[in-house]
């Protein structure tokens, strides 16, 4: 709708210059012509200036509406400002007669042939009308309406090839467009395969290393606070084999909601194995990742599942911080071991590397 409504400004845009360049025309020949100047003036110049200035405002009006007989409207406005122009510049009529032509050839822009029928007919009827009620038109000969005719219908039967064209054309670019996109679409969905987890939406453990892995470059190069935390449900098997799979998938979705909750835009978290996550901090001291981490440990530790109302579901965390002597492997081997040195300790809580 809305570039329906572009193309009928266009046009009105363009009728608008037309009637400028008539009205301009005629004041210039205000001063070759035998009539007298106010006569001259009244019938050739303002009223059908007042003519074709109502016509467009009430078009104007009519786009506004913006129904889908709004095209015809325009062409039927358009063929009342053609016979005005074509009155008012009759002493060149044969010059004038290609403006018959004009509403056929907007109809083009709509691509839509009942449109171009209608167009054609209509100014088919007003030629006709006009050479027999029009005394200049009268003095055309029949070879001359013989051939205006003929190049009339000339240009309906070009005008319906190019909409035929045109609309052919427009539907193989929609359906191409739509090829692209869904292709887009495609090459998207399988890059999320390669990065994501779909049970989690949290990074896959492939993703994880590749980012640690350059995180790691950067910091050596310009350092900035990089810290990572792994986690680890706690005796997860065991409710696995309480509750059953399905509630275990359950578990792992909720600690992923969980951790997606609290972390920050720059924060970065991954599923790392089957019940253990990695996170990963940037641009933050260690008691702001530690802060954070406590809340996810604590809201797993409180949260209440429909299907199992009574477990109680904890983790265990192990957190370190980058120092430039570390590699990535001493990163990962030193939050490893102080994840491992939280389950040894009793479970549910953050061990921080020494």
């Amino acid at each position: 709708m809305h570039l329906n409504k572009n193309w009928y400004t266009h046009i009105i845009t363009y009728l608008w210059i037309a009637i400028g360049v008539s009205s301009s025309v005629t004041l210039l020949n205000l001063f070759f012509s035998s009539l007298a100047p106010q006569s001259f003036f009244l019938e050739r110049f303002l009223f059908p200036l007042l003519l074709e200035v109502i016509i467009l405002i009430v078009l104007k009006k009519l786009i506004r509406l913006n129904t889908t007989v709004t095209p015809y409207f325009i062409i039927v406005g358009c063929q009342a400002i053609v016979m005005i122009l074509f009155m008012v510049h009759y002493p060149v009529f044969y010059v004038m007669l290609s403006l018959f032509l004009m509403p056929v050839l907007i109809s083009i822009f709509f691509l839509d042939l009942k449109l171009i029928d209608f167009s054609f007919y209509l100014s088919l009827a007003v030629f006709v009308g006009m050479k027999l009620l029009f005394p200049p038109l009268s003095m055309m000969s029949v070879i001359e309406v013989t051939t205006f005719s003929a190049i009339l219908v000339s240009s309906y039967f070009l005008s319906r090839e190019l909409t035929k064209r045109f609309s052919v054309v427009y539907t193989d670019m929609v359906i191409s467009v739509e090829k692209e996109k869904e292709l887009l679409y495609r090459n998207i969905y399988m890059e999320k395969l390669t990065k994501m987890d779909l049970a989690t939406n949290l990074y896959n453990h492939k993703t994880f290393h590749e980012y640690l892995d350059e995180l790691v470059a950067q910091c050596r190069k310009q350092p900035f606070n990089l810290s990572l935390g792994l986690m680890d449900l706690d005796r997860f098997k065991g409710i696995n084999d309480r509750q059953g799979h399905g509630n275990g998938d359950k578990v792992i979705a909720t600690a992923a909601a969980i951790i997606r909750d609290n972390l920050e835009a720059n924060d970065f978290a991954a599923r790392y194995g089957g019940e253990e996550f990695a996170v990963i901090f940037t641009e933050k001291s260690p008691e702001a990742c530690l802060e954070i981490l406590e809340r996810i440990r604590t809201d797993l530790e409180t949260a209440v599942f429909d299907t199992m109302p009574d477990e109680v579901v904890t983790m265990s965390i192990g957190f370190t911080p980058f120092t430039p002597k570390m590699s990535k492997t001493d990163l990962f081997e030193a939050a490893d071991a102080s994840l491992y040195s939280a389950k040894k300790n009793g479970r549910n809580q953050i061990q921080c590397a020494s």
